[in-house]
């Protein structure tokens, strides 16, 4: 029973967050923030709304930290191996060399925000405090503020996209309403997806770390890859790369929206298997990188580097399984 309503919350979940997105565009096509880093950031909110309502609900409602936090850590890495099914499918070279300027910016910031992170709880591991107050920790600002210098570089960069031609959709005020209605519906499935990853470790008895890696963090993540898959059937390789790397970095400054919700820090209250996925995302976002540094051409059908972060993704996973 606990699966079919997974797959069912997870469907529908899908289905309205996509048509959040849908509407978060033609919003912002609509009005004069459809270009610039104001823009982006509203479009980041809609597309990663399941995770922040998903994780929110999971560390603040049940208490679950672990379960919240790997939500993130476990879209962040779905996300990235989805670029191995993306590149195999484009028969034209590797994806990641198609990538913009903004979109390699984009790239080279999440294993900034990772990594600080990943700091933050090696340190507080060493007995090293790093609290601003009772909730919030240092390395939360530090992901804050290195969010916001990335949006200062996007804006003088002078990169950021033109909205791509929508439908009109509507009155002005009919699109907002949708807008709100498909708001509304996603956190009340955001919500429901926490209780059913709550009830699932319960009866499973599967950790936080892995229910909220990979059950979690597939279902959060449906819509991101919907539209990754949409545009690259629209031929836009750009916009797939950039929609996948540019959730990614969204994805984990969610953090620190956690942080204030957790008890005390909460780089300071995760598990090892919760840092093993921090390690985990961090890797798959280097190599990443490195993919959009390399121009090689790839020989055959696979490249080398989103196949590297299907296999060790794939490996993190199995290993997440056996960590409690």
């Amino acid at each position: 029973m606990i699966w079919i309503e997974f797959l069912l919350c997870a469907s529908l979940l899908t289905f309205f967050a996509y048509h959040l997105c849908e509407e978060g565009a033609v919003i912002s096509a609509k009005t004069n923030i459809s270009e610039g880093v104001i823009g982006m950031f509203f479009l980041a909110v809609a597309t990663s709304f399941p995770e922040i309502v998903t994780s929110a609900t999971a560390v603040f409602s049940f208490g679950r930290i672990g379960l919240g936090y790997s939500d993130i850590m476990g879209s962040v890495i779905v996300n990235l191996m989805i670029l191995f099914v993306l590149d195999v499918l484009h028969k034209k070279g590797r994806i990641l060399t198609e990538a913009s300027h903004l979109t390699r910016l984009t790239g080279f910031f999440v294993p900034v925000v990772t990594g600080i992170l990943l700091a933050g709880a090696v340190m507080r591991m060493s007995g090293i405090e790093l609290d601003l107050g009772k909730r919030m920790g240092l390395e939360s600002i530090l992901v804050i503020a290195s969010y916001l210098f990335y949006l200062n570089m996007v804006r003088r960069s002078n990169d950021v996209k033109k909205p791509v031609d929508r439908p009109d959709g509507g009155s002005f005020y009919k699109i907002w309403a949708k807008f709100a209605f498909f708001l509304f519906i996603v956190m009340l499935l955001g919500i429901w997806m926490a209780k059913i990853g709550d009830d699932m470790m319960v009866k499973t008895g599967l950790s936080q770390t892995f229910a909220g890696a990979l059950m979690l963090g597939v279902a959060t993540s449906l819509p991101e890859i919907i539209v990754s898959f949409a545009a690259f059937r629209a031929s836009s390789i750009d916009m797939a790369v950039g929609n996948v790397l540019g959730s990614n970095l969204f994805d984990v400054c969610i953090v620190p929206v956690l942080d204030g919700l957790s008890p005390g820090p909460i780089m300071g209250l995760l598990t090892p298997g919760q840092i093993i996925a921090t390690v985990l995302a961090l890797v798959l976002s280097l190599i990443a990188v490195a993919g959009l540094l390399v121009k090689r051409a790839r020989k055959g059908r696979i490249s080398w580097d989103t196949a590297l972060i299907f296999i060790v993704g794939f490996s993190g996973f199995v290993i997440l399984y056996f960590v409690k």
